[in-house]
């Protein structure tokens, strides 16, 4: 039996590379069916170049970095992006210095075509002609350009560390977890049994089905708490797919005045307008830092909120539980969800902080009745309610990654785990979590 090829990391490459690594891979195996000729000839450029350096996930991962960065400008850690930048030099002046050529032969045969036209020489091609041309293209990718995945559909969980785990980054620190519920997906945070927490350093893991994939520690038990679940996060990003609601997407706002119902589009949200924390222009803010307070919460580990307490101002004569707003006639309400269900606008429904506490608890209900999901945000007066469609997450990705919804890629932003990069090279941006240290 012959035995595989094997190559010693280099010492430049220290950090990348872990010992010996097995030389017997194919580069042309990671080409996939709807890349363009310039984004392939670019990244197996690369591979080819610095085979002998990396290990074989590492060195498809950097490359794919390098094209990202390329084409779409995109941005990581400053270590990474000086790596790939001096093992990119020659390969990618080279690839500039052939583009370069290409768009001058580009503007010298437009520059002739135009004056062709110009002198009424120009061949004139009949529709039908184009047509026939255009159906027997040569071109082995027009066709998958066309109709995205072609042949075989792409099995998204394939070979994934952690199955179809998707991260849906909401709700802070719980996100993993309830991430893990859905999928169906043990999930447990417990202090260490090994090392053991002293008075002074506390300890605390992460685990995914029985395995541990983050420890922390800190001062606190609460710190290390935090500390385990960033390094979790961290892994699990790299392994899973991420979906995380965008903060400025369109939605359907409701709103009650005294000639009707006006209805209107925004991109504030209310799920992502947080209420404003105290700052230095608040008479009680400058009082705490004079006795020696220095931001977050009250307590010995901080522990208490950081957000004033709500308060309802009365600004009218109306007496308590009185209400001089215009009527509101549910049927058409009713209808309205009900029009909004049937169709395939997938904007969330907002209703203003004119309707009252009343009106938006029959509403609550109307939304539950047609299985969508219902919540409210904000204190007193500025409280309103979001009334959203359900769509589980493996939906989200199909049509964010394999169809291109539109009406679904405004709403959601997506990160694919590294493991996948290559096939979605647009979604390799990393996405970030609010709410962690809460």
């Amino acid at each position: 039996m012959a035995s595989k090829k094997k190559n010693k990391a280099k010492e430049s490459d220290a950090g990348y590379g872990s010992g010996e690594f097995s030389l017997d891979w194919n580069v042309d195996d990671y080409r996939t069916e709807y890349e363009s000729e310039e984004h392939w000839e670019l990244r197996r450029s690369f591979m080819v170049a610095h085979k002998d350096r990396f290990e074989e996930d590492r060195m498809v991962c950097l490359a794919q970095t390098f094209v990202n960065m390329e084409f779409l400008g995109c941005k990581y850690p400053n270590e990474t992006m000086h790596l790939v930048a001096e093992l990119s030099k020659d390969i990618a002046e080279e690839f500039r210095r052939k583009r370069d050529q290409r768009l001058k032969r580009t503007f010298v045969s437009a520059s002739d075509a135009a004056e062709q036209r110009a002198k009424g020489r120009s061949g004139s091609t009949k529709p039908n002609q184009r047509q026939d041309e255009q159906r027997g293209s040569t071109n082995p990718y027009s066709r998958e350009r066309q109709c995205f995945g072609g042949g075989k559909p792409i099995d998204l969980f394939e070979g994934l560390r952690f199955g179809s785990l998707i991260l849906y980054l909401a709700g802070g620190r719980s996100c993993l977890r309830n991430s893990c519920t859905i999928s169906q997906i043990k999930y447990e945070e417990r202090p260490c049994k090994e090392p053991e927490s002293t008075e002074k350093t506390k300890y605390s893991e992460i685990l995914v089905n029985n395995e541990v994939i983050a420890v922390g520690q800190g001062e606190t038990l609460k710190a290390a708490k935090i500390a385990a679940f960033k390094q979790a996060l961290f892994l699990l990003q790299t392994h899973c797919y991420s979906i995380k609601l965008n903060a400025t997407r369109q939605t359907i706002k409701v709103e009650k005045t005294v000639n009707g119902v006006n209805i209107n589009v925004t991109k504030e949200s209310a799920d992502s307008l947080g209420d404003p924390k105290l700052d230095e222009t608040n008479k009680g803010y400058r009082m705490m830092r004079l006795m020696g307070w220095t931001g977050g919460g009250l307590g010995r580990e901080k522990q208490g909120r950081e957000e004033p307490v709500g308060y309802l101002l009365k600004s009218n004569r109306t007496g308590l539980g009185g209400c001089n707003k215009p009527h509101v006639n549910l049927g058409d309400y009713r209808k309205m969800i009900e029009n909004y269900v049937k169709s395939d606008d997938m904007r969330d429904m907002q209703f203003e902080p004119t309707f009252s506490k009343e009106e938006r608890a029959s509403f609550h209900k109307i939304a539950s009745k047609y299985g969508l999901r219902s919540g409210s945000y904000g204190n007193g007066e500025s409280r309103r309610l979001l009334i959203t469609k359900k769509v589980d997450h493996k939906t989200i990705l199909q049509e964010v990654l394999s169809r291109r919804n539109t009406k679904f890629t405004e709403r959601y932003f997506v990160q694919v785990p590294m493991q996948k990069a290559h096939l979605f090279p647009g979604h390799v941006a990393s996405l970030d979590l609010e709410g962690m240290d809460d």
